[in-house]
């Protein structure tokens, strides 16, 4: 696809931002994405921009994904993460076995998959497949996916336990109505359950193949992201949400500035709220050169048919950690002299303040854990137990 498409990709994504700002307080309400922002969302056709070309999508790369979820961030982080959880998704249904791809896309080439990656059910061996019972959470976006994968570790006879992932479809999993958070309200990343479900083998994916570039999928769908990691180095898509809402956050507080006369002085001539204007600005500006910079260096390093080593995982990892840790420093720098009219709940900057801190603490964003898994690779002493099969 050409410069131009991505481009075209990003200018929706800027169009939509305000119409889904204007959503924001719904999707709080309904706790999940609102029908007619999904709607919007497959329009744009976002979903397909990791989606194999022979599926009828895009085939571009994981900056692609990062720009949009910036852009659609500065209206509501909420929506711009199930988004973004939809189009990375896409991204790994292409790993799976053929006759998986085929099984969701033939029937619906639209559909979306939510996940739940922690390895919390239980899975036993049967003939053509396995069986899984057990309860998930955070499946974001999932009141309107068609499909779900989730995590597990499958035992193996005389070897380390097998992480594996299995897609499902929606019929065989139970929404648990649990999402009540103080950020991130708005995404329906509800517990999910399954009961003695039977998954085929064509539907069970290796994760230690994917996390190696090794993938049944990345055989037929040959485009670099296929070969990427969707561990670790995709998370600087995720990431994006949040310094993206921090882009928004930062232009609110100037807007405000402009705007506002406090006690007979323009708020604009306040020379210390111009200096946390400015401290707040460079630090989203550097969280998102951290991350599209990261992830088109991942891709260019695919595109010479080389993969991605525990080197470009320590280093994606931290990069999206930190842009994170950036983008909540910002944040938090411009609530805390927001004054009074910063604390209203029809203010855009507290709902900024609540989802970037929600975000944060994602295990994905963990900057301690992801400092010490840097500075481990980088002295020699290896990432065991970071990801599976590490």
């Amino acid at each position: 696809m050409s410069h131009s498409t991505a481009q075209d990709l990003i200018a929706k994504a800027r169009a939509l931002a305000p119409v889904w700002r204007e959503r924001a307080a719904r999707a709080e309400q309904l706790r999940r994405m609102p029908d007619e922002s999904v709607e919007e969302l497959l329009a744009a056709q976002f979903p397909r921009i990791s989606q194999p070309a022979r599926f009828g999508g895009m085939e571009l790369g994981l900056d692609v994904i990062c720009a949009v979820s910036m852009e659609l961030a500065h209206g509501c982080a909420s929506q711009a993460w199930v988004n973004n959880v939809y189009c990375e998704h896409a991204a790994m249904v292409a790993l799976f076995p053929d006759e998986a791809q085929h099984e969701i896309w033939d029937a619906d080439p639209r559909a979306v998959v939510s996940a739940a990656y922690a390895p919390t059910g239980k899975v036993r061996r049967v003939p053509g497949g396995v069986r899984l019972s057990g309860r998930y959470q955070f499946s974001s976006g999932v009141h309107h996916a068609q499909w779900t994968f989730v995590g597990a570790l499958l035992a193996q006879d005389g070897a380390p336990p097998m992480p594996i992932l299995m897609l499902l479809p929606a019929r065989e999993r139970r929404i648990i109505d649990n999402w009540h958070a103080v950020g991130m309200a708005g995404t329906g990343s509800c517990d999910i359950e399954f009961d003695d479900v039977f998954v085929p083998e064509h539907r069970v994916l290796d994760e230690n193949a994917v996390f190696e570039g090794r993938s049944p999928g990345s055989r037929i769908n040959t485009a670099p992201i296929y070969r990427m990691p969707q561990r670790g180095i995709a998370q600087m898509a995720l990431a994006s949400v949040p310094v993206g809402a921090a882009e928004g956050a930062v232009e609110d507080f100037a807007a405000m500035m402009k705007a506002r006369i406090v006690r007979g002085r323009a708020m604009a001539d306040a020379e210390n709220l111009q200096i946390r204007l400015a401290e707040s600005a460079a630090e989203v500006e550097a969280a998102r050169r951290l991350l599209l910079g990261t992830a088109r260096e991942v891709l260019d390093k695919l595109a010479t048919g080389v993969n991605t080593d525990e080197a470009d995982l320590a280093h994606a990892s931290r990069n999206a950690a930190y842009s994170v840790k950036l983008a909540r420093q910002a944040v938090t720098r411009l609530f805390e002299v927001a004054g009074g009219n910063g604390i209203f709940l029809d203010t855009p900057l507290q709902r900024t303040f609540r989802d970037v801190f929600a975000a944060s603490g994602h295990l994905g964003f963990s900057w301690d854990r992801h400092a010490v898994m840097y500075s481990r690779q980088r002295l020699g002493q290896g990432i065991k137990g970071f990801y599976p099969g590490r």
